[in-house]
């Protein structure tokens, strides 16, 4: 969130009421602003369906498509865009700028390609029209370009624009469905589908433009330069699959179950179930908002300057000192959080089982509707916690923990679905968080009471260059043009040493 910090920073220092609740604002925005664009993109053209008097299989057939695209590009893309930000973050220490914009076409490439494989294998054999799948599929893939356009903006500070980006795209949308449905001859589902892929293609054209506009032209730039670091880097691939793949898993289980429907011979999704988990996890949006403060303002200074010290030779006593403070501020900043969200959560634990009855749900659900509540508030902290892990570089145990957050869902879900029943729904997706919460909260406080062992002792005395197959390709691709960033880097520490 490179700017972001630099922001919020102006924002506080003005040590005002009217300064703190624009620096809020701000961080709502940054963290929430494009999910809320995007969700009520969708939401506005399911109630065009309504209107106009659209239900049944066509309904059902857009709002599936939708969900399928979001759940799975985020899913396939999570561990892609992970490893590009850490090469992005070295690419801009370096002053890379030629290969930041390249990336974006290498990993647009990969991507692309993956979602087609991906939906050729789905689609296989459905009974869904050509133009249907066609329309799904383009949507699935631009979702995936949209997360890897997300990854670059970070470094982009015109969030304004950004935003403003999002906000076309969404009333192209509506606007493009509202005249579809009424005025031409398609299948409702592929009127709405055409809709938002028309504006979703606005987006990443917009994005692109303001990603253009700030690093340059690729011009001499490797579009693939970035693929070692997936070697280098492996871990943080499968770090941030796993917790993808491991937010969606209950989901997909209870769409295997009896509370699952099938449509159109395709897919299959749990009405109730998803809308629920729905409202439960926008609970824990303040929770985002509030981490990104602490962490772009209070705890990167402490953590800024323990490194500086280790890096620029401070003596133990400096070191020490920081230390106590990096870790006093990060203990503190934890319980802000979390008691900061407590007060969300049982907000909408009141609010939401009237709501939800007078929507229609029943008590059955809307006590299911309370247990998730909980386990989204345990999922949030979770991500917080990983976050702060991947912070200190502590990879090996982020994994152990993400793989951890993964069996649990689907070793409950399984439980769930085929030992315990309906009944359990809801229950075990609170215990597989909670659970993973505690064991990430454990690991957490194991690396702070050894922080210095860690930092010091953990790291390997030199670099190692990666030497895989895909490192192998990239020298081949670019011979003596390619750069390895790592030992470019190390060189760079070398040389700017006191």
């Amino acid at each position: 969130m490179a700017g972001v910090g630099f922001e919020l920073k102006k924002l506080f220092t003005a040590r005002t009421a009217a300064g703190h609740l624009r620096a809020y604002s701000y961080s709502v925005i940054i963290t929430a602003g494009p999910f809320f664009l995007l969700t009520s993109m969708v939401l506005a053209i399911q109630f065009l369906f309504h209107s106009l008097g659209i239900k049944g299989e066509s309904a059902e057939l857009f709002t599936a498509s939708v969900i399928y695209s979001f759940v799975f590009s985020q899913i396939l893309s999570s561990g892609f865009t992970m490893v590009l930000t850490r090469y992005l973050a070295d690419s801009l220490s370096l002053g890379r700028y030629q290969d930041i914009m390249a990336s974006l076409f290498g990993m647009g490439a990969i991507l692309t390609v993956l979602s087609g494989l991906t939906a050729g294998a789905f689609f296989w054999g459905s009974p869904l029209p050509a133009g249907t799948k066609w329309l799904a599929y383009l949507f699935f893939a631009q979702q995936m370009l949209v997360w890897t356009e997300n990854v670059y903006l970070s470094a982009v500070k015109q969030y304004k624009r950004l935003l403003l980006s999002y906000l076309a795209g969404v009333m192209l949308s509506i606007a493009l469905a509202a005249w579809l449905l009424t005025s031409s001859s398609l299948l409702p589902e592929q009127a709405g589908l055409l809709a938002v892929n028309a504006g979703m293609g606005l987006m990443v054209l917009l994005l692109l433009l303001h990603i253009a506009a700030y690093f340059g032209a690729p011009e001499g730039g490797m579009n693939f330069a970035f693929l070692p670091y997936l070697e280098r880097h492996w871990r943080l691939f499968f770090i941030s699959f796993s917790y993808m793949a491991g937010l969606f898993l209950p989901n997909i289980l209870i769409w295997q179950g009896p509370w699952g429907v099938e449509i159109g011979g395709t897919f299959r999704y749990a009405p109730v179930y998803d809308v629920v988990t729905f409202y439960a996890f926008l609970s824990i949006l303040p929770l985002m908002t509030m981490f990104v403060v602490s962490v772009e303002t209070t705890f990167y200074e402490r953590y800024s300057v323990y490194f500086s010290y280790i890096t620029r030779k401070g003596n133990f006593r400096e070191i020490d000192d920081a230390r106590k403070d990096l870790l006093h501020t990060l203990w503190f900043e934890l319980r802000h959080i979390v008691e900061f969200q407590l007060v969300f959560t049982l907000i909408f634990l009141a609010l939401g089982g009237y709501i939800l009855s007078e929507a229609g749900i029943t008590s059955s659900q809307v006590n299911m509707f309370q247990v998730i509540l909980f386990g989204a508030f345990f999922t949030g902290l979770f991500q917080l916690i990983c976050i702060l892990m991947v912070y200190f570089d502590y990879q090996q145990e982020v994994l152990r923990v993400a793989l951890w957050f993964l069996g649990s869902h689907f070793l409950f879900g399984m439980l769930g679905l085929h030992v315990f029943g309906e009944a359990s729904y809801g229950f075990t997706f609170f215990l597989a968080a909670a659970g993973s919460f505690l064991f990430g909260f454990c690991r957490l406080n194991h690396f702070a009471g050894r922080i210095n062992y860690f930092v010091f002792c953990a790291q390997p005395v030199f670099y190692c260059p990666p030497a895989g197959w895909l490192t192998r390709l990239v020298r081949w691709l670019y011979g003596d043009r390619y750069v390895d960033l790592g030992a470019a880097k190390e060189e760079d520490g070398y040389a700017n040493e006191p």
